[in-house]
């Protein structure tokens, strides 16, 4: 209809006829069926219904409509090869449409007969050769369950129902022989059992009056422990509340020294406390250990400055040394481990008078970091005491053991010091055992397994780009705390001797790379601490760059003194706290230093998702000059970038939108294609994996600061770029 209606449109419309068009179309129209016949031009105006040739004989032209039940069929009206417009009849649906339901509703009805007749029929088959022989089987199975031992007869079928019935009848037989003489060995059986049943209650009897023995020793011992507990936490805590009001109470920074060790030594002795109450637990296996990542490091010097003052007056030589390839970082409990070493230590310091205590830690020979990410890390406690005698090193371990009664006397103690070693030690998966010699000291060894966590050797130190000088004339010291020191740090040179020392100024002050720091025993040659620092000044060392190294009962130190006083031994979490002390008195002290910082007030860009994190680093810049703008993604990071000049840009990575990856490789290609000067971009990650790294580096950053960030490492990135 379409078709023909284009081809009789093609004739009309070359005359204008369109009056003849008009007719066409609403003759169409008529059908029942048709909704609307429209006919348009090239542009898609309608050429029916116009001004030129409406009259009054015409009927009413139907309008063209879309609806659900209405489909439209379009034709172009063309004549010689030429397109003149097109034909649009929309033919409706709904006889259509009740013609197939009918149809489909014949079909169902039919469908459905034949599926019922079906399913009859397949009932009555499956009844016969399946449902009817499993009931059989099924009645049968309940006869045997009542001691009826039956058979199913199936005739001679060979199927799997068949099979079934026979496998049935032969375990029947079986359960019928097997219970027929069942009853005589149950009989049997039962006469024994009722013998070892009396031996049993009788053995139970027992067993309970020796448990009930036990739980009284173990009340009574608990008993014990808890009053004791009670009776020394309440003076410690007296004592521990008066040293936290006397830090507060403006103490100058040897007696805040002093308070420090005196809160260290309280909290050690709670500690201790802890453990006896927990020997029981140990016993059992019940003991409960936290797994905190622990700087090793950190952890040793803690230990010697808590047993210290019982070092003091004896001039011992305390220092410790951490091998190469030892991880930063272990995961563990550092409580435990802490106690261990205040323990050995202190027995250590106790039983030597004069010479060494030192601490060695190494990788065990014979074990390395393993597939699970561990490590076995070997611990040895050296001494040069008195010694004990060999045949006496395995009683020593012992609860309330000392070699002998004269060293209790001379020495006091309880005994129950190396004993918790052991038993903590054994319970963290570790093994302890001494080496002693009499008059020739004793070294207790351990080795312990830990995990290594993703951190493990990152170095984020103060001290990674810093030069430094170590003066003192104990050797052990001087070698241990250098190889320490030069795991992080840029350069570190030694000196036994003043005079050493001097040479090695001198020489660096000639090709202008003086040291940073300068670390010089307080009282090396017997000389004051006076002397020690006016000989170093004279050098054209400032002082403020000077650290001594003291012990804990140092000649009292002027207050005038601009340099820092660390107690040895010294560990590179307080040498890295003290760096960071001096670095930022010479930029308060140096007005110089201050213009210029004022004259480059930066501009930075700070592109972070996490509100806490955003009011954090905008406190950091409260007291700085520079401005901060932050953004909360990295589009809009992109956005700002492109649109505004920043001197430094930091970079959140995990991000909303549009992560820091992304953000960095696309400013990165803006300045490439814009001829823009490479701008400053630090990412701020708290992955600190070397893949990681790579990864940020890859993207185009310049640098990376591992979350959580310190106000410290805000500043110097601010202070290396200002340089810059």
């Amino acid at each position: 209809m379409a078709s023909l209606t284009a081809r009789s449109c093609s004739e009309y419309i070359p005359h204008f006829s369109f009056f003849l068009i008009e007719e066409f179309a609403l003759s169409i129209e008529q059908s029942p069926q048709v909704a609307f016949c429209e006919i348009y031009d090239n542009n898609g105006a309608t050429l029916l219904q116009s001004a030129n040739i409406i009259s009054k004989t015409h009927t009413f032209k139907k309008k063209p409509q879309s609806a659900e039940n209405i489909m439209v069929v379009s034709r172009p009206i063309i004549n010689e090869g030429k397109q003149l417009g097109r034909v649009d009849i929309g033919l409706k649906l709904d006889k259509v449409k009740r013609e197939i339901s009918a149809k489909t509703f014949n079909l169902i009805i039919i469908f459905s007969a034949c599926m019922f007749c079906t399913i009859i029929a397949l009932d009555a088959f499956f009844t016969r050769i399946i449902i009817t022989p499993l009931g059989i089987l099924d009645r049968n199975t309940k006869k045997i369950a009542n001691r009826e031992f039956v058979t199913a007869d199936m005739g001679k079928r060979s199927d799997e129902i068949g099979r079934l019935a026979h496998n049935f009848n032969y375990m029947s037989n079986s359960l019928e022989f097997l219970y027929t003489n069942l009853e005589f060995k149950v009989h049997e059986r039962t006469n024994e059992l009722e013998k070892a049943n009396s031996n049993l209650v009788k053995a139970i009897a027992e067993s309970k009056a020796m448990a009930v023995e036990a739980e009284r020793g173990t009340v009574a011992k608990s008993q014990f422990l808890a009053a004791m507990s009670h009776e020394i936490r309440t003076p410690m805590n007296a004592i521990l509340g008066m040293a936290e009001i006397l830090e507060d109470s403006g103490l100058d920074s040897d007696q805040k020294k002093f308070i420090e060790i005196l809160q260290e030594a309280g909290k050690s002795l709670l500690h201790l406390i802890n453990e006896i109450l927990d020997l029981s637990k140990i016993e059992a296996g019940q003991i409960h250990f936290d797994h905190q990542d622990i700087d090793l490091d950190h952890l040793l010097g803690k230990s010697f400055k808590v047993t210290a003052l019982a070092a003091s007056g004896k001039g011992l030589e305390l220092a410790y040394s951490i091998k190469r390839g030892i991880p930063k970082k272990i995961t563990g409990d550092p409580s435990r481990l802490q106690q261990i070493f205040v323990n050995l230590i202190g027995n250590a310091i106790k039983f030597t008078e004069k010479g060494f205590v030192v601490v060695e830690v190494s990788l065990n020979d014979s074990k390395t970091v393993t597939a699970e990410n561990k490590v076995e890390i070997h611990f040895a406690v050296k001494d040069s005491g008195i010694g004990i005698e060999e045949n006496k090193i395995e009683s020593i371990f012992g609860r309330f053991t000392q070699e002998d009664s004269s060293t209790t006397r001379q020495y006091g103690g309880t005994g129950l010091g190396l004993s918790i070693c052991k038993s903590l030690c054994e319970a963290m998966g570790g093994n302890i055992w001494m080496e002693s010699k009499k008059g020739f000291g004793s070294t207790v060894h351990m080795n312990i397994s830990f995990s290594v966590p993703d951190t493990a050797y990152l170095n984020d130190s103060i001290l990674k780009n810093k030069s430094l000088l170590l003066i003192t004339d104990q050797d052990y010291s001087r070698e241990a705390f250098s190889a320490r020191i030069s795991s992080i740090a840029k350069r570190v040179d030694k000196a036994r001797s003043f005079e050493i020392g001097r040479a090695l100024i001198l020489e660096k002050e000639l090709i202008k790379q003086n040291y940073d720091f300068v670390l010089i025993k307080e009282d090396i040659h017997g000389w004051k601490w006076s002397k020690t620092v006016s000989s170093l000044t004279k050098l054209q060392v400032p002082e403020e760059r000077i650290i001594l190294m003291a012990l804990i009962d140092h000649e009292v130190i002027d207050k005038s003194f601009k340099g820092n006083v660390l107690l040895k031994p010294l560990t590179l979490f307080d040498l890295e706290n003290a760096a960071r002390d001096i670095l930022l008195k010479i930029s308060e002290d140096s007005h110089v230093a201050k213009t210029e910082h004022e004259h480059k007030a930066l501009e930075i860009l700070l592109v972070e998702d996490n509100n806490a994190n955003c009011m954090l680093i905008e406190l950091f810049f409260k007291d700085l000059p520079h401005k901060l703008t932050i953004v909360q993604n990295g589009q809009e990071g992109l956005d700002a970038a492109t649109s505004a000049n920043f001197d430094l840009i930091l970079m959140d990575i995990e991000m909303p939108i549009m992560d820091g990856y992304e953000c960095t490789l696309k400013i990165r290609e803006w300045e490439k294609s814009e001829g823009k000067e490479h701008c400053k971009i630090i990412a701020l990650t708290a992955h600190a994996l070397p893949e990681v790294k790579d990864k940020i580096l890859m993207a185009g950053c310049d640098s990376f600061l591992t979350k959580p960030i310190s106000k410290g490492k805000i500043t110097d990135v601010l202070n290396e770029h200002c340089k810059a």
